[in-house]
């Protein structure tokens, strides 16, 4: 389990960044389908128009560090500005890969949360502060 959070950790993209990129992928490919690749200087535009978004998401959602949420965002802006559907499946692994990391971090921050506290109550300092009467 170490091996497979250490790996979705390393090449895991943000659900949003992933799963977002490969449906916009998809959607371009198909306008390039339909008009035989003449409109591949939009599909480049918006790939790269999305890189910074990817990166952004990556560093503050999914807590990267700069370094890597640059290296993932470029990496996937160039994907998506390829005018094929091959690269669209890095997104997707990456997506996939990020929301088992998210699934499993959730398991462990909750078990992290458990605190055991006492409470003691001093007659000279009572918990409850105001104003109260002795029962005679």
């Amino acid at each position: 389990m170490d091996a497979l959070r250490k790996l979705s950790k390393s090449f895991g993209l943000h659900p949003l960044v992933g799963f977002g990129m490969f449906a916009v992928d998809m959607m371009l490919f198909g306008a390039e389908a339909v008009t035989f690749e003449f409109s591949w200087p939009i599909s480049v535009a918006v790939g790269a128009a999305l890189t910074i978004p990817s990166i952004l998401i990556q560093r503050h959602s999914f807590k990267d560090s700069w370094g890597a949420s640059i290296g993932k965002g470029m990496l996937i802006g160039v994907l998506t500005g390829i005018p094929t559907p091959l690269p669209a499946l890095v997104p997707l692994l990456g997506g996939t890969l990020g929301t088992i990391q998210m699934l499993g971090s959730g398991k462990e921050k909750k078990a992290l949360q458990a605190i055991e506290a006492e409470i003691v109550e001093d007659e000279n300092n009572p918990i409850i502060e105001g104003k109260y009467e002795e029962e005679v």
